[in-house]
Protein backbone atom coordinates (compact mmCIF):
# COMPACT_ATOMS: atom_id res chain seq x y z
CA UNK A 1 0.00 0.00 0.00
CA UNK A 2 2.96 2.40 0.73
CA UNK A 3 4.36 2.07 -2.80
CA UNK A 4 0.98 2.61 -4.44
CA UNK A 5 0.33 5.86 -2.56
CA UNK A 6 3.92 7.15 -2.55
CA UNK A 7 3.28 9.44 -5.54
CA UNK A 8 0.07 10.73 -3.95
CA UNK A 9 1.89 11.54 -0.72
CA UNK A 10 4.62 13.33 -2.65
CA UNK A 11 1.99 15.33 -4.53
CA UNK A 12 0.35 16.43 -1.27
CA UNK A 13 3.71 17.27 0.28
CA UNK A 14 4.89 19.43 -2.61
CA UNK A 15 1.48 21.13 -2.85
CA UNK A 16 1.59 22.09 0.85
CA UNK A 17 5.17 23.26 0.41
CA UNK A 18 4.10 25.47 -2.49
CA UNK A 19 1.31 27.00 -0.38
CA UNK A 20 3.70 27.70 2.49
CA UNK A 21 6.27 29.28 0.14
CA UNK A 22 3.58 31.44 -1.46
CA UNK A 23 2.41 32.48 2.00
CA UNK A 24 5.91 33.59 2.97
CA UNK A 25 6.44 35.48 -0.32
CA UNK A 26 8.81 32.98 -1.93
CA UNK A 27 7.43 32.70 -5.48
CA UNK A 28 10.36 30.76 -6.90
CA UNK A 29 10.07 28.07 -4.23
CA UNK A 30 6.30 28.03 -4.65
CA UNK A 31 6.61 27.47 -8.42
CA UNK A 32 9.16 24.74 -7.99
CA UNK A 33 7.00 22.97 -5.41
CA UNK A 34 3.96 23.25 -7.69
CA UNK A 35 5.88 21.68 -10.59
CA UNK A 36 7.02 18.81 -8.34
CA UNK A 37 3.46 18.29 -7.11
CA UNK A 38 2.15 18.15 -10.70
CA UNK A 39 4.89 15.70 -11.72
CA UNK A 40 4.10 13.41 -8.76
CA UNK A 41 0.42 13.41 -9.70
CA UNK A 42 1.21 12.44 -13.32
CA UNK A 43 3.51 9.65 -12.13
CA UNK A 44 0.72 8.33 -9.91
CA UNK A 45 -1.69 8.15 -12.86
CA UNK A 46 0.85 6.32 -15.05
CA UNK A 47 1.56 3.74 -12.34
CA UNK A 48 -2.15 2.99 -11.94
CA UNK A 49 -2.54 2.43 -15.68
CA UNK A 50 0.46 0.08 -15.78
CA UNK A 51 -0.84 -2.00 -12.87
CA UNK A 52 -4.26 -2.29 -14.49
CA UNK A 53 -2.79 -3.59 -17.78
CA UNK A 54 -0.58 -6.10 -15.95
CA UNK A 55 -3.60 -7.57 -14.13
CA UNK A 56 -5.46 -8.03 -17.44
CA UNK A 57 -2.55 -9.88 -19.06
CA UNK A 58 -2.21 -12.17 -16.06
CA UNK A 59 -5.88 -13.14 -16.14
CA UNK A 60 -5.69 -13.92 -19.89
CA UNK A 61 -2.67 -16.22 -19.43
CA UNK A 62 -4.27 -18.21 -16.61
CA UNK A 63 -7.71 -18.85 -18.15
CA UNK A 64 -6.70 -21.22 -21.03
CA UNK A 65 -4.87 -23.53 -18.65
CA UNK A 66 -8.01 -24.18 -16.63
CA UNK A 67 -10.31 -24.81 -19.63
CA UNK A 68 -9.23 -28.38 -20.57
CA UNK A 69 -10.02 -29.64 -17.06
CA UNK A 70 -13.68 -30.13 -18.01
CA UNK A 71 -12.93 -32.46 -20.97
CA UNK A 72 -12.29 -35.73 -19.02
CA UNK A 73 -15.67 -35.41 -17.29
CA UNK A 74 -17.50 -35.40 -20.64
CA UNK A 75 -15.48 -38.39 -21.88
CA UNK A 76 -16.29 -40.41 -18.74
CA UNK A 77 -19.99 -39.68 -19.15
CA UNK A 78 -19.99 -40.85 -22.78
CA UNK A 79 -18.12 -44.08 -21.91
CA UNK A 80 -20.51 -44.91 -19.06
CA UNK A 81 -23.50 -44.30 -21.33
CA UNK A 82 -22.20 -46.82 -23.92
CA UNK A 83 -21.88 -49.57 -21.31
CA UNK A 84 -25.60 -49.67 -20.55
CA UNK A 85 -26.61 -52.70 -22.69
CA UNK A 86 -28.59 -54.91 -20.28
CA UNK A 87 -32.36 -54.70 -19.77
CA UNK A 88 -33.46 -54.96 -16.14
CA UNK A 89 -36.97 -55.21 -14.67
CA UNK A 90 -36.46 -54.23 -11.05
CA UNK A 91 -38.15 -55.88 -8.11
CA UNK A 92 -41.61 -54.57 -7.07
CA UNK A 93 -42.16 -53.51 -10.69
CA UNK A 94 -45.02 -54.89 -12.84
CA UNK A 95 -44.41 -54.46 -16.56
CA UNK A 96 -46.89 -55.29 -19.30
CA UNK A 97 -45.60 -55.55 -22.87
CA UNK A 98 -43.07 -57.31 -25.05
CA UNK A 99 -39.28 -56.96 -24.77
CA UNK A 100 -36.88 -57.34 -27.72
CA UNK A 101 -33.24 -56.95 -26.75
CA UNK A 102 -29.82 -57.50 -28.34
CA UNK A 103 -28.16 -57.91 -24.94
CA UNK A 104 -28.92 -59.60 -21.64
CA UNK A 105 -32.27 -59.39 -19.81
CA UNK A 106 -32.67 -59.70 -16.05
CA UNK A 107 -36.13 -60.04 -14.47
CA UNK A 108 -36.41 -59.23 -10.78
CA UNK A 109 -40.07 -58.16 -10.82
CA UNK A 110 -43.03 -59.38 -12.86
CA UNK A 111 -43.58 -59.24 -16.61
CA UNK A 112 -46.68 -59.97 -18.65
CA UNK A 113 -45.52 -60.32 -22.23
CA UNK A 114 -42.99 -62.00 -24.47
CA UNK A 115 -39.20 -61.69 -24.25
CA UNK A 116 -36.94 -62.12 -27.27
CA UNK A 117 -33.14 -62.01 -27.07
CA UNK A 118 -31.88 -64.51 -29.64
CA UNK A 119 -28.18 -63.81 -29.03
CA UNK A 120 -28.36 -62.94 -25.34
CA UNK A 121 -28.92 -64.31 -21.85
CA UNK A 122 -32.26 -64.12 -20.06
CA UNK A 123 -32.26 -64.73 -16.32
CA UNK A 124 -35.35 -64.88 -14.13
CA UNK A 125 -34.18 -64.02 -10.63
CA UNK A 126 -35.66 -65.67 -7.52
CA UNK A 127 -38.95 -63.87 -6.89
CA UNK A 128 -39.38 -62.83 -10.51
CA UNK A 129 -42.39 -63.83 -12.64
CA UNK A 130 -42.83 -64.00 -16.41
CA UNK A 131 -46.19 -64.75 -18.03
CA UNK A 132 -45.40 -65.12 -21.71
CA UNK A 133 -43.10 -66.75 -24.24
CA UNK A 134 -39.31 -66.58 -23.98
CA UNK A 135 -36.86 -66.93 -26.87
CA UNK A 136 -33.11 -66.62 -26.30
CA UNK A 137 -29.71 -68.28 -26.62
CA UNK A 138 -29.31 -69.05 -22.89
CA UNK A 139 -32.07 -69.14 -20.28
CA UNK A 140 -31.68 -69.44 -16.50
CA UNK A 141 -34.89 -69.69 -14.48
CA UNK A 142 -34.70 -69.19 -10.73
CA UNK A 143 -38.19 -67.69 -10.47
CA UNK A 144 -41.58 -68.51 -12.00
CA UNK A 145 -42.38 -68.78 -15.71
CA UNK A 146 -45.74 -69.52 -17.30
CA UNK A 147 -45.46 -69.95 -21.06
CA UNK A 148 -43.26 -71.35 -23.81
CA UNK A 149 -39.48 -71.32 -23.43
CA UNK A 150 -37.31 -71.69 -26.53
CA UNK A 151 -33.56 -71.69 -25.87
CA UNK A 152 -30.38 -73.46 -26.89
CA UNK A 153 -29.27 -73.84 -23.26
CA UNK A 154 -31.96 -73.98 -20.59
CA UNK A 155 -31.44 -74.29 -16.84
CA UNK A 156 -34.04 -74.50 -14.08
CA UNK A 157 -32.35 -73.53 -10.82
CA UNK A 158 -33.19 -74.51 -7.23
CA UNK A 159 -36.07 -72.03 -6.89
CA UNK A 160 -37.26 -72.24 -10.51
CA UNK A 161 -40.79 -73.28 -11.45
CA UNK A 162 -41.93 -73.56 -15.05
CA UNK A 163 -45.44 -74.30 -16.31
CA UNK A 164 -45.69 -74.65 -20.06
CA UNK A 165 -43.56 -75.93 -22.92
CA UNK A 166 -39.79 -76.27 -23.17
CA UNK A 167 -37.84 -76.42 -26.44
CA UNK A 168 -34.09 -76.77 -26.01
CA UNK A 169 -30.78 -78.25 -27.13
CA UNK A 170 -29.44 -78.65 -23.59
CA UNK A 171 -31.53 -78.89 -20.42
CA UNK A 172 -30.47 -78.91 -16.76
CA UNK A 173 -32.87 -79.07 -13.82
CA UNK A 174 -31.23 -78.65 -10.44
CA UNK A 175 -32.48 -80.12 -7.18
CA UNK A 176 -35.52 -78.15 -6.09
CA UNK A 177 -36.47 -76.98 -9.57
CA UNK A 178 -39.97 -77.79 -10.81
CA UNK A 179 -41.39 -78.26 -14.29
CA UNK A 180 -44.85 -79.23 -15.45
CA UNK A 181 -45.80 -79.37 -19.10
CA UNK A 182 -44.26 -80.65 -22.33
CA UNK A 183 -40.58 -80.77 -23.25
CA UNK A 184 -39.17 -81.01 -26.76
CA UNK A 185 -35.58 -81.43 -27.90
CA UNK A 186 -34.78 -79.16 -30.82
CA UNK A 187 -33.34 -80.84 -33.94
CA UNK A 188 -29.68 -80.47 -34.69
CA UNK A 189 -28.65 -77.67 -36.97
CA UNK A 190 -28.52 -78.58 -40.64
CA UNK A 191 -25.11 -78.92 -42.23
CA UNK A 192 -23.34 -80.33 -39.15
CA UNK A 193 -24.64 -83.94 -38.84
CA UNK A 194 -25.45 -84.82 -42.44
CA UNK A 195 -24.15 -88.40 -42.98
CA UNK A 196 -24.63 -89.91 -46.43
CA UNK A 197 -24.67 -93.71 -46.83
CA UNK A 198 -22.36 -95.07 -49.53
CA UNK A 199 -23.06 -98.24 -51.57
CA UNK A 200 -20.59 -101.09 -51.21
CA UNK A 201 -18.21 -101.12 -54.15
CA UNK A 202 -16.62 -104.46 -55.23
CA UNK A 203 -12.92 -104.77 -54.49
CA UNK A 204 -10.22 -106.70 -56.38
CA UNK A 205 -10.45 -109.64 -54.00
CA UNK A 206 -14.20 -109.88 -54.56
CA UNK A 207 -13.81 -109.98 -58.34
CA UNK A 208 -11.06 -112.58 -58.10
CA UNK A 209 -13.14 -114.88 -55.93
CA UNK A 210 -16.07 -114.53 -58.30
CA UNK A 211 -13.94 -115.58 -61.29
CA UNK A 212 -12.57 -118.62 -59.50
CA UNK A 213 -15.94 -119.97 -58.46
CA UNK A 214 -17.46 -119.99 -61.95
CA UNK A 215 -15.37 -122.90 -63.41
CA UNK A 216 -16.07 -125.10 -60.39
CA UNK A 217 -19.77 -124.65 -60.95
CA UNK A 218 -19.39 -125.84 -64.56
CA UNK A 219 -17.40 -128.88 -63.51
CA UNK A 220 -20.03 -129.82 -60.95
CA UNK A 221 -22.71 -129.70 -63.61
CA UNK A 222 -20.76 -132.01 -65.97
CA UNK A 223 -20.25 -134.87 -63.48
CA UNK A 224 -23.86 -136.11 -63.36
CA UNK A 225 -24.00 -136.26 -67.16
Amino acid sequence: MGREFLAVNCTIFFWLLALIAWYFNAPSLACLSGVCALSSFVIHIKLNQANHMFKKNKSIDVSPATAPASLPVEEKESVSAKKQDATVIASNVCFEGNIASNGHVYIYGSLKGNIEAEEGLIKIIHGGLVEGNITCRELIIDGNVVGQCHSQSLEIAENGHVVGTLAYHQLAIKKGGKFSGQAEVLPAETGKNNVVGFAHEPTISDTASANTTKPTEKNDKKKPA
